[in-house]
């Protein structure tokens, strides 16, 4: 990138060679052998392209623009001179548009997004840049809608204009716990000071660093996909949110109600405008309490025919691969899921593209209550004989079925969460009928994952399986089995088909 700066002297005097520049060239001329003349002929051409160049004009006095305006008050002087306070604008000018064209890095955000110079239009009026002042902007609505592309696009645009930027991506994910919280607090101060600080060991000391360091700087920090406060408590300073639903400031005893009605809608405007209308009309706290514990078992049917009409034009194959998603793979990669479902995609791809699926940093993403009517619809196939659903994954299902050694051909696939509450154990004829089984993971919380990053060494108590343990394998293609006792698997095991074997801390 070249910016050629015509320092008092005219571009148009540069391009034509006038005025300093033919005294100057008349020199080198002057008794000049062929060889000077072709490198003074050189010369011309260069000057000529250089003048044709976008650059910035410098002049040699106060210019007399609107644009430029002194403010100097009487008795009062900060020892430059007019000529001086309009260089140093200048040269301001010159650095931000180098800093723009530069830096940060840019994010991929697409090609040929309709409407999106509307949406940035409107985001940037409300943002105010030239304000001096605190600015936090929501942008809210259903998975797949364009929200994270909208803010990819306005960090591109904007974030050349303040002192450091930083782009959080798939907060709600990541801060699920402290270890990736504190995680993304580091990433946020490498971003803004660039280096210039030591990496925190814990949320709280980070917190206040940012909190400390960050008010002092002009910054552009955008936090994508959250969902809680206490992510804009550790991640944003001292920022506040107000929640409300059909009055403007909830009345206090109803505020913790609110904010759990907001959480449930997770940002989508129809379930904020069925709840706002359901919640009104109940009376008393205690018929809020009664009906927000009920979507804590079955989801709002309202909502839940809303977003099937998505789910119901699917094809068998992109049903069931859903359903697959919404169940066990959420927050999976996509190698990982593709390779596990034997590619799939142009299955994958249509779900994307009907919104009831995206992928952020190449990991599967869902808005919760888009994966909630999944399950639901795994469930209303057999409500009251979980032994007959295809799939597998909620505890007191799985303990049923488990327990009764109820398990049957319908099951496809089942993941069983081995550090839940509920003791489940295992005997030769568990998975015996289970003839159709793709996918099996017998697996400890997120936990321990965070664990085994920090200490190799720890282990969990070893469940005991009998030796003569049937699995049934011949549709088998993902087998994930934490501190299997085992010292091999069982007989006659079917490779045929398996994708995917992780039997990670265990005795085989």
């Amino acid at each position: 990138m070249v910016v050629p700066i015509f320092y008092h002297v005219s571009p148009s005097d540069v391009r034509n060679q006038l005025g300093c520049f033919v005294d100057a060239f008349t020199f080198h001329e002057k008794d000049a052998n062929q060889k000077k003349k072709d490198m003074v002929q050189k010369w011309r051409i260069a000057l000529r392209k250089a003048a044709n160049l976008s650059g910035w004009h410098v002049e040699n006095q106060v210019p007399k623009m609107t644009s430029v305006i002194f403010r100097i008050q009487q008795g009062q002087h900060n020892g430059r001179s007019p000529s001086q306070e309009y260089e140093s604008k200048v040269i301001g000018q010159i650095i931000e548009e180098i800093l723009r064209k530069l830096g940060p890095t840019h994010l991929y955000v697409g090609k040929n997004i309709v409407g999106m110079d509307y949406h940035l239009e409107q985001l940037k009026a409300l943002i105010n840049i030239e304000l001096n002042d605190v600015c936090m902007i929501g942008i809210y609505g259903i998975g797949g809608i364009g929200k994270t592309t909208i803010a990819k696009a306005i960090y591109n645009e904007i974030s050349c204009k303040f002192e450091g930027s930083s782009f959080l991506v798939d907060v709600r994910e990541q801060s699920k716990d402290n270890i990736g919280l504190l995680r993304l607090q580091n990433q946020l101060l490498d971003d803004t000071l660039a280096g210039t600080y030591r990496r925190k060991s814990n949320i709280h000391e980070a917190t206040h660093e940012i909190s400390d360091k960050l008010w002092l700087k002009r910054v552009l920090v955008i936090l994508d996909d959250i969902d809680k406060q206490r992510q804009l408590d550790y991640l944003a300073g001292d920022s506040k949110c107000l929640y409300a639903l059909k009055q403007i400031v909830p009345k206090e005893n109803y505020k913790n109600l609110c904010d759990n009605a907001i959480k449930y809608a997770q940002g989508l405007p129809l379930a904020l405008a069925i709840l706002g209308s359901t919640l009104s009309s109940k009376r008393g706290i205690h018929e809020w309490e009664n009906e927000l514990r009920k979507l804590e078992k079955e989801p709002n049917m309202e909502i839940y025919h809303v977003l099937r009409i998505s789910f119901d034009g699917l094809s068998r194959v992109e049903g069931e691969i859903f359903l697959d998603f919404t169940c066990f793979f959420k927050g999976k990669y996509r190698d990982f899921i593709s390779r596990i479902l034997d590619g799939a995609k142009g299955e994958i791809s249509n779900l994307c593209e009907r919104c009831l699926i995206s992928f952020v940093d190449s990991k599967i993403h869902m808005h919760d209550l888009i994966q909630q009517m999944g399950w639901e619809i795994v469930r209303e196939k057999c409500r009251n004989k979980p032994w007959k659903r295809c799939k597998l994954w909620d505890l007191d299902a799985v303990s049923s079925v488990l327990a009764g050694n109820a398990g049957t051909k319908a099951i496809e696939g089942l993941f069983i969460n081995m550090s839940a509450q509920k003791e489940i154990q295992f005997t030769t004829e568990t998975f015996a009928k289970m003839n159709k089984l793709r996918l099996l993971k017998v697996h400890q919380e997120a936990k321990y994952d965070h664990i085994m990053e920090i200490d190799q060494d720890v282990h969990f108590p070893l469940v005991a399986l009998p030796g003569d343990l049937k699995l049934p394998s011949f549709e088998l293609r993902y087998l994930h089995w934490d501190e299997y006792s085992l010292k091999h698997l069982p007989p006659n095991f079917c490779l045929m088909n398996l994708v995917e074997l992780n039997m990670q801390c265990s005795d085989i």
